[in-house]
């Protein structure tokens, strides 16, 4: 049985290790194995390092999520939240996210971060997948 601590190393590196997969390359998004729409030239709109000890808080998630969003960025952050949640059900040998529908998590994503701007982004889907487990059923 893994130590909590040998538990978190080993979600962490999982976890940075799904984030590198989203990453915005030269205005090319890499996930599953689309290309992001072209941006005028020259144009970002942010480079933000999304790891658990990263910079992203709910502040970014929200700003990334709202209809005024380029659609990379909304795809970047919440194929992000994936693979995070992805890594924790790993970690956890829990197979908590199967019962849940993409658009639920996103809504519960968007209800935490509003409420809660300054949370770091990682503590706010540890606090989404902790639901999770608490409703194995599918209904947050």
């Amino acid at each position: 049985m893994q130590t909590s601590k040998s538990f978190v190393r080993t979600a962490r590196r999982r976890l940075f290790l799904a984030g590198l997969l989203i990453l915005p390359l030269g205005g090319k998004l890499v996930a599953y194995g689309q290309e992001a729409p072209q941006r005028p030239a020259g144009t970002v709109t942010a480079l933000v390092i999304m790891t658990p000890t990263g910079s992203a808080t709910c502040a970014t998630w929200v700003q990334w999520r709202s209809p005024g969003a380029h659609s990379a960025d909304k795809a970047a952050i919440e194929y992000w939240v994936e693979g995070y949640l992805s890594g924790l059900a790993a970690g956890s040998r829990h197979d908590f996210i199967a019962a849940f529908r993409r658009e639920a998590l996103a809504a519960w994503l968007d209800r935490y971060c509003t409420a809660n701007p300054q949370t770091k982004l990682p503590l706010a889907v540890n606090a989404l997948g902790r639901e999770m487990l608490a409703h194995p059923g599918g209904q947050l």
